[in-house]
């Protein structure tokens, strides 16, 4: 459903710097998407046909192999330019009559590498719903993700999608359908920001 191919990293000292800010990801309530869909839920109208909300077990979020981040630049580290990062997803279901919602939340980071310039960047993110019966997709939607290190070597990213209407024929929704989420290679812009790059001393 997904398909890209994300590059080695050739040297370890890349690889420490992205692990150590998915640690950090996991105890940082900004970066939660949870909260963001929380705050923007979709509600059931109101009125004597909404009067009890109808359960429903949400479909599960797969992130796929080797889709969980999208480096630009060369194979060493040296010449890594940016690279973006997924660190948590999140969804939330409502019934709406005979169809139901899906909100998908995804949050992570933006790291500029060794041959990159601090500014404004852009990836290609993919959300694929996928019917689990024979295995297509009733969904497939790619979304801008965009952040900016505004001078510094990294930024936090946050998306929601809007309501991705499925039909609702159970309250097991969870198991005819599956989501899927990556990023598409391939496809990734930038907008540099006109200003010099500074040097680490």
């Amino acid at each position: 459903m997904l398909p890209i191919t994300v590059s080695r990293y050739a040297r370890l000292g890349f690889v420490a710097i992205i692990a150590g800010l998915l640690s950090a990801c996991g105890s940082m309530g900004s970066l939660d998407p949870a909260n963001l869909i929380s705050s923007g839920a979709a509600t059931q109208p109101s009125g004597p046909a909404h009067a009890e909300a109808v359960e429903i077990d949400c479909p599960q979020i797969e992130v796929q192999d080797g889709t969980a981040a999208v480096r630009v630049g060369g194979q060493t580290n040296d010449s890594v330019r940016y690279q973006f990062t997924i660190a948590n997803t999140a969804r939330e279901c409502h019934v709406q009559g005979s169809q139901f919602s899906v909100k998908v939340g995804v949050a992570g980071h933006l790291l500029i590498g060794p041959a990159g310039t601090p500014g404004g960047y852009s990836a290609q993110l993919r959300i694929v719903i996928r019917r689990d019966s024979d295995q297509k997709p009733e969904i497939s939607k790619v979304y801008k993700i965009e952040a900016n290190t505004a001078g510094s070597a990294e930024a936090p990213f946050q998306f929601v999608s809007e309501q991705l209407m499925l039909p609702f024929t159970h309250q097991q929704a969870d198991q005819d359908y599956t989501i899927l989420v990556g990023f598409d290679t391939g496809r990734v812009g930038e907008t540099p920001k006109p200003h010099r790059r500074k040097h680490a001393n």
